[in-house]
């Protein structure tokens, strides 16, 4: 198998040397395929510069976790107000700074329900920690739904409930709408033909009613699906879920790793959906940037567990928590979420444009600042072969994106605070690039 992480390019010497070291001193498993490998120098804003010079736009918030661009000076003044002097232990003394961080963080999520904090490291053992607290609190039952081609992590629990198949025995999938309800976008009158498309959904729940009764645990979804090609249901679907758990005592967890402060348009995304998780998973932009993630959901739930069960090193870091109180000055201060709704349908209009310009993209899914273009096949090139050259391509024209999603989607999600100009000039440069490939 060729080692995809063996990348060197003309003219970035400086870049090279580091790709070189990276290749010979970490392990290819430890690594992210990118195509580009872009080694960057600094970071202001939605601004990229490499270390060999070349400017480029961040259409990424690297991997939607700089939800408030790189460098942004209220965060980075409030973070170290916060942290001057703060310890770097966390395990056998505590700080104020987890207080205060789980206070604002239940009131910024604004639900009765939420009403405590388990702190993680990741988002995936975020998501561990949730299906803990619904197996300690229901230990008689055992039955683990998980909505197919979601991802929730690479390991442990995170990983059973990953994709379409487990190897826990446990662990039952059922379908997100990928096809017929692909996209709300595409599918405008999607929420008023909801009797008619939310039959085979209802009856997969409906068979697993009968099935398993009282058996089932818990269910674990996200907003919309991100791994898998950026994937948006309808409203009613979520609901469809969330009513169902509430109907047959099923702990309903929501994963907002990557959905959370703001990416789809609202605050978090149960808002937008109208929907009511026992437990919430947050990650990704919670920190913007910082390696924390929160597990918050009802008191019966998470209360279940005994005194340290879920503790680990690093949960309620004094740093990790004070990036997140940083953060949330911010949302609550600047326009942060209604700028990402304005910018939203202007990265449609654009996104959009290029699908009806040219022939290798086949479709735009996404809401708020998180968009999808599936590519398509051109000439002898397959839609994965078309999907990493057009992300080589960008790169080329100064954007900056991640490696294609299922292989064949660009995924588009720029920080938050990204302007009109800024949007535009990301299309204009993606559009540079697709000339060179269509």
């Amino acid at each position: 198998m060729s080692d995809l992480t063996a990348i060197r390019r003309d003219g970035e010497p400086r870049a090279n040397a580091t790709r070189d070291a990276l290749h010979r001193l970490v392990p290819r498993g430890h690594k992210t395929y990118t195509p580009t490998q872009l080694v960057v120098r600094r970071a202001t804003g939605c601004r990229l510069e490499a270390v060999d010079g070349a400017r480029l736009l961040d259409f990424s918030s690297g991997v939607l976790v700089a939800n408030l661009g790189h460098a942004h000076p209220e965060f980075e003044a409030r973070y170290a107000e916060l942290t001057q002097g703060a310890p770097r232990n966390c395990y056998n003394a505590v700080s104020p700074l987890e207080p205060e961080a789980a206070e604002r963080l239940i009131a910024s999520l604004d639900r009765p329900q939420l009403e405590r904090v388990m702190w993680a490291d990741s988002g995936s053992a975020g998501i561990i920690k949730a299906i803990w607290a619904a197996q300690h609190a229901r230990p008689d039952k055992r039955i683990i739904i998980a909505t197919r081609a979601g991802f929730h992590g690479k390991k442990g629990l995170a990983g059973d409930v990953t994709g379409e198949t487990s190897p826990n025995p446990n662990v039952r999938f059922i379908s997100f709408p990928t096809t017929e309800v692909d996209d709300i976008s595409l599918l405008p009158d999607a929420e008023s033909r909801a009797s008619e498309l939310a039959a085979p959904y209802i009856a997969e729940l409906d068979a697993l009613t009968a099935e398993h009764g009282n058996d089932l645990l818990t269910l674990v979804t996200e907003p919309y699906l991100g791994a898998a090609g950026s994937f948006h249901p309808p409203k009613w679907y979520l609901r469809l879920l969330s009513d169902w758990c509430a109907e047959n005592g099923v702990v309903f967890v929501l994963d907002e790793v990557q959905s959370c402060h703001g990416r789809t348009g609202e605050m978090y995304a149960y808002e937008r959906y109208g929907i009511e998780p026992d437990i919430v998973v947050l990650g990704k932009g919670l920190g913007n940037g910082a390696p924390i993630a929160a597990t918050v959901g009802r008191a019966e739930l998470l209360d279940s567990m005994e005194y340290g069960e879920a503790s680990d090193t690093y949960s309620g870091n004094p740093h990790g928590c004070a990036a997140v109180t940083a953060a949330l000055d911010v949302y609550e201060s600047q326009p942060i979420v209604a700028n990402c709704r304005a910018m939203s349908q202007r990265m449609q209009e654009g996104l959009s444009s290029l699908r009806d310009e040219f022939a290798c993209v086949a479709n735009v899914r996404g809401e708020g600042l998180v968009w999808g273009v599936e590519m398509a096949a051109v000439g002898d090139a397959s839609a994965d072969e078309v999907a990493t050259a057009a992300v080589l391509a960008c790169y080329h024209e100064g954007v900056h994106l991640l490696g294609p999603l299922a292989k064949k989607v660009l995924r588009v999600s720029p920080p938050l605070v990204v302007t009109a100009d800024e949007v535009d000039e990301g299309i204009d440069g993606m559009r540079r690039a697709l000339r060179t490939i269509a």
